[in-house]
């Protein structure tokens, strides 16, 4: 059952609708990335460096 099943698909279609999703999970990502506001960048790439704990002001 599960053969016939598989003669069926067309695994054109699913090979498309990855590269579409993927596409579009990285352009969500890239815009995302660019449009994060500077401060909140610098402070993330601070975290490392950081040797106090950050205090809530």
């Amino acid at each position: 059952m599960i053969k016939r099943l598989t003669s069926y698909l067309d695994y054109s279609t699913f090979a498309e609708l990855a590269l579409l999703l993927f596409a579009c999970i990285f352009v969500a990502v890239v815009i995302r990335t660019l449009m994060t506001r500077s401060d909140i960048t610098e402070r993330q790439a601070k975290i490392v460096l950081g040797d106090q704990t950050e205090k809530n002001s």
